[in-house]
Formats: C-alpha cells, structure tokens, sequence
C-alpha cells in the first residue's frame, strides 16, 4: 500500500472520508494515465490479478485501462479501510443506441452514503467521487457532474463544460457484481478487432490546469478551458510525448 501511495503522491493513509476519497481519486488521476497501448499497440488482453496490475502500474509506472486502473484502485480503497463494490457501465457520451458494458468503476459506501469512485474513464470524468442521489450536482475545475437514477439499478452520469450544455457521458449500474465478472468483459475489449481499444490508441491523464490527449498520433493539451492539437509524425515522437507528458516510457 505504502508503494501504492507514493505512485499517486499521498504522503499518508488517512481514516475512510469522503474527504480523502476526493483526494485519492485526484491524485491518482494526475498520476497514472489511462492508456490502452497494451491492448492497441501490442493486442494484448491485460490481466486483471491484483499482483499483475501492481507490478505495471505501481512498480513499472505504466497506466492502463478502467478494467485495470479501477479494479487496483478498488484494492487499494480497500486496503485503506473503505467498503467497495465493483460496477459495470455504459460509455453514452458517443452516438450508440446500442451501448455494450466496456467500463467499470467502483461504488464507495462511506457512513451508509454512496459515491461512484472512477480513476479509469477515457472521457469526461469527475475529479472526485459524486453522491448517488438524484440530482446531487456538483463542480470542480470548472466541470460540473450531475447524477439521475433511470430505474432501480441503472444511473447516468451528466457532464456540463464551460462552454457546453450538459450531456449524458456514462450510465452505471448499483447491481452488485463480482470482480471476476470482469474478466470476459475486458477479455472482450482487448481481443475484439472491433473495439475502440483496438481501433485507436488512446490515452489520458489528469493536469492542475486541465489534461492531456493522445488518440492515434494526435496529441491534445486542454488548459484553462481552451485546447491545443499537434500530429506526431513518428515512432520517435510519440515515444518523447508518452514519456515527457504520461510518464510512460518502455512501453513498447
């Protein structure tokens, strides 16, 4: 765990609050990229053993994908005394009426509340752990998340920008799942040549003033509410912009 907290820059446990809940998803946001080069580059299909997702992102400083970064945050959660439950979602913020479960997350129960806890979601994503409660609306960095229950297990996540109305961005379910209910979900998504994980590269992480974008070979900076795009036009380059802006390096 001690490892674990030095990865995402937590210089010690504290007791289960929301408070650090926040914390935690933040820092880990700013600290680990959500890639899938394992599965796009390499077609692979990663392991989902605690010990395996320790090894890559905490010991080798790699990312991963929500299979992997949510199922190790969930340990850790857990390891640090919070009562976790693993979910399945729906990724609804592209046009799909037909949306397959290819994201999981993770349910916190914290004095009989419960939040939606996501270290691992490619798009809009809230930098802390919303409330599950009808309409409970909240803002951070100038990003606000609102939540709607759509019948007795499934909710919705709303995303509103600064310059954008509010669009629905991920459905989840409160139903209670097993972690090994994700093993063929994930196996799914890195060995289907469909899925977008194989279709296109795709990493991500966390900014004090924004974040940083890398889909195929075009590379994204988002800051202070404006965006800037450049093409990597090389194997090289996209090795130096992995390693200077994700962290990520031997990789390959």
């Amino acid at each position: 765990m001690r490892a674990y907290l030095d990865r995402i820059g937590i210089s010690e446990p504290q007791r289960p609050t929301r408070a650090f809940l926040d914390e935690l998803i933040y820092a880990h946001q700013r600290s680990v990229p959500f890639d899938d080069l394992d599965v796009h580059d390499k077609h692979q299909v990663p392991s989902l053993g605690v010990a395996d997702l320790f090894d890559k992102v905490v010991v080798r400083k790699r990312g991963g994908y929500c299979f992997e970064l949510n199922g190790l945050f969930g340990a850790l959660l857990r390891a640090l005394g919070y009562e976790v439950q693993p979910c399945m979602a729906r990724v609804i913020f592209r046009p799909n009426p037909y949306p397959l479960i290819t994201h999981r997350a993770n349910i916190v129960t914290i004095d009989g509340a419960r939040y939606l806890a996501d270290v691992g979601f490619g798009g809009p994503m809230p930098t802390f752990a919303p409330l599950i409660e009808e309409g409970a609306t909240r803002a951070e960095l100038g990003h606000a998340f609102a939540l709607y229950r759509c019948d007795d297990y499934w909710w919705e996540v709303g995303y509103t920008g600064s310059k954008s109305e509010e669009q629905r961005v991920l459905r989840f379910c409160t139903m209670p799942v097993e972690e090994h209910d994700f093993v063929p979900l994930s196996y799914y998504q890195a060995s289907n040549p469909e899925s977008a994980f194989r279709l296109h590269r795709m990493v991500n992480i966390k900014t004090a003033d924004g974040a940083y974008d890398l889909r195929d070979m075009t590379f994204t900076v988002f800051a202070n509410g404006a965006k800037e795009s450049v093409e990597l036009t090389s194997a090289e380059e996209l090795d130096r912009v992995l390693a200077d802006k994700f962290g990520i390096v031997d990789w390959r």
